[in-house]
């Protein structure tokens, strides 16, 4: 019986943010014999905090395929198993955390208060000239 479950799987300090695709994984066999195979792409990374802080980890994606070898009672066509494989990808990623100041924050506010204000004042432009059309025509 190849059932498994994989509770977590990390390659290097877990940080924070940082997704962890397999865990949690549960794959149930009822019949027959299965080989299951989790193909894993690992990805070089350096997080540097807002404090200056690096850790060297890893991220990874995986995907994975599954296939009974069972194809008669008692033949097997391949071997049962959970395998995991990896690669390394030739890329270095380096994501850096910054905190976003306080007149970015006011400056994208004021922005969008003065887009909405734009908006309201052409909105009600139309509107006006609208009005007076139809005033205009229902006068003659």
């Amino acid at each position: 019986n190849t059932s498994h479950s994989i509770h977590r799987l990390d390659f290097g300090k877990r940080v924070r943010g940082m997704q962890s695709p397999l865990s949690g994984t549960t794959k149930i066999v009822k019949n027959g014999a299965y080989m299951f195979h989790y193909y894993i792409k690992l990805v070089p990374t350096i997080f540097e905090g807002a404090g200056g802080e690096q850790v060297y980890t890893h991220q990874y994606s995986v995907s994975d395929a599954e296939k009974n070898v069972m194809a008669r009672k008692g033949d097997l066509t391949g071997l049962p198993g959970v395998f995991l494989v990896y690669e390394f990808t030739p890329f270095l990623v380096h994501k850096v955390e910054k905190a976003i100041p306080l007149s970015s924050f006011l400056t994208s506010l004021c922005a969008i208060i003065g887009g909405v204000f734009t908006v309201a004042g052409m909105i009600d432009a139309i509107l006006y000239r609208g009005y007076k059309q139809l005033r205009k025509g229902n006068q003659k």
